[in-house]
């Protein structure tokens, strides 16, 4: 694991040191997963990404600019959208799996959301063609 110091403008309060693990990451960049533990301390957090994180170890207390607060530990998931701004307490210890992806804007989400909706639409219509082809199938198969 390699050092990531947290910003010291975000830091609130003790000296948070936290270390980050890449464990994968897609070809083109855009989705990455990263192992990320940090000791006691009190720092707010920007995310300029989207990122879904399972607690593995440990806890915190994160509170967002609503003023909802969620006490997380083991086991825990909780996901941030790009523009979240969140309020981070880790009283010991805690180490996370996070799973990370860069938002797309303009044509490239166009380009996403057509791809997806063509995806669908094909699957639906293999889905039928296979059920009427098993239904065919058992028709010629029941009278043997």
């Amino acid at each position: 694991m390699s050092s990531t110091p947290i910003n010291p403008d975000w830091i609130i309060d003790g000296s948070p040191a936290a270390r980050t693990a890449s464990l994968s990451r897609s070809a083109d960049g855009s989705v990455w997963t990263d192992l990320w533990e940090c000791t006691a301390g009190s720092f707010h957090w920007h995310y300029s990404i989207n990122e879904t994180i399972h607690i593995v170890d440990g806890a915190a207390v994160i509170t967002d600019r609503d003023g909802t607060v969620w006490h997380v530990k083991a086991g825990d998931v909780i996901q941030f959208l790009v523009g979240t701004k969140a309020h981070w307490h880790i009283p010991q210890y805690v180490r996370k799996v996070a799973f990370c992806s860069k938002p797309l804007y303009g044509p490239a989400a166009t380009l996403l959301r057509v791809q997806e909706r063509i995806g669908n639409v094909a699957g639906r219509v293999i889905r039928r063609i296979r059920a009427e082809h098993m239904t065919a199938l058992s028709l010629v198969l029941i009278p043997l």
